[in-house]
Order: structure tokens, then sequence, then C-alpha cells
């Protein structure tokens, strides 16, 4: 040992815990690391370490190190090195970063100081790795891989909003998908900025045209949409029909105020009030998935993209065909559909009629059967009595 002089750096594997302290060896000779200078627990799980220490003393048989006296002094080293890039070795890889040695020095790189990519780190970074970081957060021990390289982020800056770039699909997600602007940059996709249905026809790989709709450098994030860059269905709607047509179309889809209905390929809505001439009948109590029936356009709106049709408009009015057979006092015979705080509407088949609270004397409730006389008929209005 006698080309080791006091001061010098020595590197050893902990072989076993003695009283007071940890050893190990290096060429055969006995390195001893006292506990109150190890910066260590004193429990099995130091055994294998490999370790780091300046060399403090000699005894008789074996050589005394100080480990914390080197931390510290690599510590020192690290704070005073500022943005210089320094080399490090992964020690362990997790879902929220990785964590690394520096000289000994235990740090942590959180994923997102990994890659200006929002990848998956685990999938490229192994544990035995070696690389450069820059110290960014000398309390804490924060390092950063990605500062090591050019950022990225920059020549975005050079980008506006409404701006139009050529991206690639890089991942896809249940919510939309993130593009690649080929220099490291993402932008993420919503599904509802896809195309004007909303729905991911998007594969990986995929090469399209995006517009830019929100860009913020400083905090690394770009929204893009691709439906900016497409004409409006309700546009293409526009050229082949006008208001008042009568069309095909299929039940695709029902929602709270109505239906949506597929018109050579295009998504239009049918309303509750248009599905049925029964005041309050909801297009999914009358009608079923995949069905096919004429309806009557009513509004093409292509600045709103929004076009609405009617069932009950592409139909004989019943209410028309009931006031050719029926006349005021005509007697008629229905059931309670619903009952409001101003009376009640009677079922007749094809149509409803309306016997106000004054009009009848009876108590009623829903399904029961009502016989009354016809005193009024207006259109889709008519009136019952008892």
């Amino acid at each position: 040992m006698s080309e080791l002089k006091i001061g010098d750096v020595v590197e050893f594997k902990i072989e076993k815990l003695i009283k007071g302290g940890f050893v190990g060896y290096v060429d055969g000779q006995e390195i001893f690391l006292p506990k109150s200078l190890s910066g260590l627990k004193e429990d099995e799980s130091v055994i294998g370490k490999t370790v780091k220490a300046y060399v403090k003393e000699f005894k008789q048989n074996s050589v005394v190190v100080d480990r914390k006296a080197y931390l510290n002094d690599i510590k020192a080293k690290l704070e005073s090195k500022g943005d210089e890039i320094i080399n490090a070795v992964v020690t362990k890889v997790k879902p929220k970063g990785i964590v690394i040695d520096v000289d000994g020095i235990s740090g942590f790189v959180p994923k997102e100081e990994i890659f200006y990519k929002k990848i998956d780190h685990r999938q490229y970074i192994s544990e035995g790795d070696e690389v450069q970081v820059k110290l960014i957060d000398p309390v804490r021990r924060i390092f950063s891989i990605k500062r090591t390289l050019p950022n990225p982020w920059e020549e975005v800056k050079e980008l506006n909003i409404g701006d139009v770039v050529k991206v690639s699909v890089s991942h896809i997600t249940d919510y939309g998908a993130f593009v690649d602007l080929g220099n490291g940059v993402e932008g993420f996709l919503h599904i509802s900025e896809i195309n004007w249905d909303g729905i991911n026809d998007l594969t990986l790989g995929d090469e399209i045209e995006v517009e830019i709709v929100e860009i913020n450098p400083e905090e690394e994030k770009l929204r893009v949409s691709r439906k900016n860059l497409l004409t409006k269905p309700a546009e293409i709607f526009s050229e082949k029909y006008n208001v008042g047509d009568v069309v095909e179309g299929i039940i695709t889809k029902f929602i709270n105020v109505g239906a949506f209905v597929e018109i050579d390929g295009i998504s239009t809505l049918l309303p509750n009030k248009f599905a049925s001439f029964k005041k309050g009948e909801k297009a999914s109590e009358i009608f079923n998935i995949g069905d096919t029936m004429e309806f009557k356009i009513i509004t093409i709106a292509p600045e709103e993209n929004k076009v609405i049709i009617s069932r009950k408009d592409a139909m004989p009015n019943p209410y028309d065909t009931f006031a050719e057979n029926h006349q005021v006092g005509d007697e008629v015979e229905g059931k309670v559909k619903y009952i409001t705080d101003f009376g009640m509407f009677i079922d007749l088949g094809d149509i409803e009629a309306l016997v106000r609270k004054e009009d009848y004397n009876n108590e009623y409730s829903i399904g029961d059967d009502f016989k009354g006389k016809i005193i009024e008929i207006n259109g889709e209005r008519v009136k019952l009595a008892e």
C-alpha cells in the first residue's frame, strides 16, 4: 500500500460489517470505513455497495478512509459547476424519473428533464447506462439530461398561431394524438380537433398538415388542429342540398336533445321536437339505431357547421287527417298519456289532445281510459272536454 498516500481517493466494495464500521479490500489490502465517517446506514443493505472515500490514515493492518469528507467535497464541486456537463451513471429507473450516481453522490432526474419529447423514458434508459447531466437544483440534487442538448423549442419560437405545419403522428391516445414536428418537439392534437366528426381516424406514422392553435415555448406546450384545415361537413352538404329537400337518412346515435342522422356520410341533427307530432316524445323512444327513413331539411348553417332535419315534416300531418275526419262535438276515446298542472294530454293514436283542468271533473291517472268531446280543432291543437 506504499503507493497510496493520505488524501488519495480509493474505490472499493463493502464486503462486511464489523463493530464500528465497514470493511472492503483493494488488491488484498483491507480498507476500513468507520461508521462515523461513512454517511451510510449500518445494516446489511450496504453489503456489495461500491463507494469512494479519501485515505485518512494508515494503521497496522488496514487503511482508514473517510467517505463523508469525500462526499462533501464532491457536493461542493457540483455546486460550483453551474451549467457544466457532468458524467453520471443510472442506478435506478423509476416511473417518475431516474436515479443517478455522480462520483458517489446520488441525484435524481425527473422524467420531464430526460427528453424534450413526451415519451416513456423507461423504454429507452436502463440501469448502468452512462448519461450526461446538468445540475439544476443543488439543494435537492436534481439534474437534467435534456438541458445538455440543444433546445428544439427555440426553433418553435419562430412559429405563430395560425401557421400551418407538416407533422407525423408519433403517439395515439384515447383522447387524441401527439404529432412530431420533426425536431423533437411534439404537439397535442385533441380528438375534437382531428376532424369534424370527432372520430380518431389517424394511424401511427401518418403525415398530416395541422394548424397551430396554441403555442408556449417557455412551458413547452403546443396544441394543433387538423379540423381547422378541413372543409366543414355542412359546407359540403349545402353544395348538394337545400332547405326543404326531403332526403333519406339513417339513425346513428341518440343524445338527450334528439338523434344524429347520417345523410350521405354527413352527420345531421334530428331534435326531439322534430321527431314526432306527439309532444314530449323523444327520438330514442320512437326509433332504433340503424332505422332508415326520410327527413326534411330544416336548417343548413355552414358557418356553424350545423344541419337540422325533421322527421315529422317529412310525413303527412296526422292533425290534418284528424281534422278531415272529425269535427267539434264528436266523441272520442283515448288514454291519459301524462298529467300537468294545467290539465292532461290524451293519446288518440296518431295525435294528442289536451283536456284542461276545468274541462274534467273525475280524477285520472296515467294510462286511464278517457272519453270526451272535441271542443276545439286548430292546426296541431286539439282540445277535449269530459
